[in-house]
């Protein structure tokens, strides 16, 4: 058997951090690498435990979770990361991903979403929850000096098929 997709969450509501463990630990391609409720044990414990995956919430008590994206994909080698937030604002998803996310669900998503997401970061890909998607084309079209920053962040990252599929979405 392959081995297993460890996993840091990063949330400061313990009760959320819970149904986390609950939806990794039915997964038996995933494990829990550890949990943490600030912004701070959340970078030291990605620096410590060098794990698959971070998630992280944008709110976090002592800073920003973007900030903390930006900190694990710039200091530490290794960790994928995907945010899990209540904020379905394209402003925070745009933030999120050109701080070094790779993925972006709000919490109110379904367990199999969280999954199909957790996998698809794991492998490097970009994955965006589904309701997003409206909130995240109308902001390319509505704001074309927005749409030059997410392309020169993200798009060339984009393989030539992602980026047709990304020019399509936007042509509606």
């Amino acid at each position: 058997m392959a081995e297993k997709l460890s996993i840091l969450i990063v949330d400061d509501h313990p009760l959320f951090r819970e149904g986390m463990k609950a939806i990794i630990s039915r997964d038996v391609t995933l494990s829990l690498a550890g949990e943490a409720g600030n912004r701070k044990e959340g970078f030291q414990m990605a620096k410590k435990l060098k794990p698959d995956l971070v998630t992280v919430d944008i709110s976090l008590p002592d800073g920003s979770g973007i900030d903390l994206v930006r900190d694990i994909h710039e200091k530490i080698a290794g960790p994928k990361i995907m945010v899990l937030s209540m904020h379905a604002k394209a402003s925070y998803i745009v933030k999120a991903f050109e701080a070094g996310a790779l993925g972006y669900i709000v919490k109110e998503s379904a367990s199999e979403t969280l999954i199909a997401g957790l996998h698809a970061v794991s492998k490097g890909e970009y994955f965006l929850d589904g309701r997003l998607t409206p909130q995240v084309v109308q902001r390319l079209m509505g704001n074309p000096a927005k749409d030059l920053k997410i392309r020169n962040a993200t798009y060339d990252a984009l393989t030539p098929r992602e980026q047709e599929i990304m020019v399509l979405l936007c042509e509606g």
